[in-house]
C-alpha cells in the first residue's frame, strides 16, 4: 500500500492531532483546547442513554463519533476495558451545509495537504491507490467514495455530484470497522 498518513502529533496541524485522538477516550477541554484557535470555547460531554452518540463542533466543522466500550470493541474488534469511558471512534471534517449551523468548512489543511476543495485526483496522488473507489447512488446522495486503509485507521472520503462538479462532503478518519455498513459490504477494506 502507498499510503502513508503523516500522523506525527508533533506536527501542530489540528487535523493529524485530532486524527491521532482515535481510539483515545474522549476529553473535551483536551479537544477544545486544540480548536481554540478556530473560535471553539466549549466542546460538550456525552450525553446518551446508548452505546453511541455523536459530538458536533459548528465553528470547527467537524464530528466526532464516540462509544461506549461494549460498542467499540464489537465495531472494531479491539478489546478496550473501561466501561465507562467514551472512545473517539470517528472524526468527520465536514464542509458548509452539512449541518443546520454549519457555515465553513473545515478551515485547515487535512493530512498530506488535502483541504475541503481537494479534487478526488489531488486526493488519490495523496493518498495513493485506494482500496476502495466507487461511484454510488442511493436516496439523497449521489457521488463517488474514497477510501483507504492504513495501520489502525480509515480514511474515507465521499465526493458528492453538485452543480460545480464533486464536491467533498465528508472527510472521515475512523478506526478499522467504524464504518458500519461497508464493513459488511467491503470486509477486504473495512473489517478489522
Amino acid at each position: 500500500m502507498d499510503m502513508n498518513l503523516n500522523m506525527n502529533t508533533d506536527m501542530k496541524e489540528p487535523a493529524v492531532q485530532l486524527i491521532a485522538m482515535l481510539g483515545q477516550p474522549y476529553h473535551p477541554k483536551r479537544v477544545q483546547a486544540l480548536l481554540k484557535p478556530y473560535g471553539v470555547k466549549r466542546m460538550p460531554a456525552p450525553k446518551s442513554y446508548f452505546n453511541d452518540t455523536m459530538i458536533s463542533c459548528a465553528k470547527a466543522s467537524l464530528r466526532m463519533d464516540l462509544y461506549r466500550i461494549p460498542k467499540i470493541n464489537e465495531l472494531t474488534g479491539l478489546q478496550y476495558t473501561n466501561p465507562d469511558e467514551w472512545i473517539i471512534g470517528a472524526i468527520h471534517f465536514l464542509p458548509p451545509g452539512s449541518g443546520d449551523r454549519i457555515e465553513a468548512p473545515y478551515p485547515v489543511t487535512l493530512p498530506e495537504g488535502i483541504t475541503m476543495n481537494s479534487s478526488p485526483e489531488e486526493s488519490i496522488a495523496a493518498y495513493g491507490p485506494a482500496q476502495l473507489d466507487e461511484e454510488c447512488e442511493w436516496p439523497g446522495f449521489s457521488g463517488r467514495i474514497i477510501a483507504w486503509r492504513g495501520e489502525g485507521i480509515n480514511i474515507a472520503l465521499e465526493y458528492e455530484y453538485s452543480g460545480e462538479g464533486r464536491v467533498l462532503r465528508t472527510y472521515t478518519a475512523c478506526l478499522i470497522g467504524c464504518i458500519g455498513a461497508w464493513r459488511s459490504d467491503n470486509p477486504e477494506v473495512f473489517a478489522p
